[in-house]
C-alpha cells in the first residue's frame, strides 16, 4: 500500500463521521443533556487521548515492532482521533469567535491555530525520541498522558468557563 494514501484517511473520516457526531449532539440536545462547548472540547481531548491507546495495542500485538503490523492499526487510530477532532476543533473555533472582542477575533483565531501548531511540534519532538525507548508503547503512553492531562485541566476549569461564557454571551 502506498504511504501517500494515508493522507486521505483523516479527510475520509471527517466527511464520514461528521453526520454521526452532529447527530449525537443533536440527540443529546433533544434530551436536554447536551454538554457545554468547553465540555465538548474536553471530551474531544479525552477521545484524542484514547486514540493513542490504539497504537499502544499495536505495539503489543506486533511484539514491539518485531512483527509486521496491519495498516488497520493506523487507520483505527485515525478513526478515533477524528471523532475527538470533530468534538474539539469546531467547538474551539466557535468558542474563540464568540468570546473574542470583535477587534481581536482574527488575532485570537491565530492564537488558536498557533496552539495547534505547538501541539503538533511537541508531537514531532516526542516522535523524534522514539528510538530512546526500549518499548515503543512508551511514546504513545506519554502522548496519552499529555492529552488526558489537558482534558482533565479543562474539566477542572469548566465552572469558571461556564461563568465567563454566561457573562459574555448574554
Amino acid at each position: 500500500m502506498s504511504t501517500e494514501l494515508f493522507q486521505s484517511v483523516n479527510a475520509f473520516f471527517v466527511v464520514f463521521l461528521t453526520p454521526f457526531v452532529v447527530g449525537f449532539f443533536a440527540w443529546m440536545r433533544r434530551k436536554n443533556k447536551e454538554p457545554s462547548t468547553p465540555a465538548k472540547i474536553s471530551i474531544g481531548l479525552g477521545i484524542t487521548a484514547l486514540s493513542t491507546l490504539v497504537m499502544v495495542a499495536a505495539t503489543f500485538v506486533t511484539h514491539n515492532g518485531a512483527d509486521k503490523g496491519s495498516a488497520m492499526w493506523l487507520i483505527g487510530t485515525y478513526g478515533v482521533i477524528t471523532v475527538g477532532e470533530l468534538c474539539l476543533s469546531p467547538m474551539g473555533l466557535s468558542l474563540v469567535s464568540k468570546l473574542s472582542p470583535a477587534r481581536l477575533t482574527a488575532l485570537m483565531m491565530g492564537g488558536w491555530f498557533l496552539s495547534t501548531s505547538i501541539g503538533n511540534k511537541l508531537s514531532g519532538i516526542l516522535s523524534g525520541l522514539f528510538t530512546l525507548f526500549e518499548h515503543k508503547s512508551a511514546v504513545f503512553l506519554i502522548n496519552f498522558g499529555g492529552a488526558l492531562v489537558a482534558a482533565l485541566l479543562i474539566v477542572l476549569m469548566l465552572p469558571r468557563l461556564r461563568r465567563v461564557m454566561n457573562k459574555y454571551l448574554k
